[in-house]
């Protein structure tokens, strides 16, 4: 009497209809306007939360201002406002410690250290936070010729 194919569409159409009829821009499609605006607002919360977990960016230079000394170029920038930055020498004698809180509402920071190379090899770490509380870090080693032409 009826093929499976036939009676599959038949009731494939029965189920669906109801919906196509109930469509959102009509009134008793009025629960599918409700769920697209929850999906809709829940698809803004999503990107919204998203942009809040981007970290500061550290970029860096090290040029040297003559045979003995050079000088750290740190720029920190962000979407959003900058909480602090730290820089410390990992395992110094004496190491160096330098923390600084940025003034609020300040998305870019710059900021020279002048350094000398030392005996050994030192070696840095750049800590940036943001007012969100997102981290980054850059590390960088100075070698003692580092300052020393080729």
């Amino acid at each position: 009497m009826f093929s499976r194919k036939s009676l599959f569409v038949l009731l494939a159409f029965l189920l669906c209809f109801p919906v196509w009829s109930d469509a959102a821009d009509h009134e008793l499609g009025r629960p599918f306007w409700v769920l697209q605006q929850q999906i809709n607002d829940l698809n803004r919360q999503v990107r919204n939360l998203a942009g809040r977990f981007s970290p500061p960016v550290i970029s860096y230079t090290l040029p040297c201002t003559n045979a003995f000394s050079l000088t750290l170029n740190l720029i920190i920038t962000d979407d959003k406002e900058i909480a602090y930055y730290a820089i410390q020498e990992q395992g110094g004698d004496p190491p160096a410690n330098i923390i600084t809180f940025v003034e609020p509402g300040l998305a870019s920071v710059n900021y020279s250290l002048t350094i000398e190379p030392g005996l050994a090899t030192r070696r840095f770490l750049l800590i940036a936070t943001d007012t969100d509380g997102n981290s980054s870090k850059a590390s960088f080693e100075i070698a003692p010729d580092f300052c020393y032409g080729p």
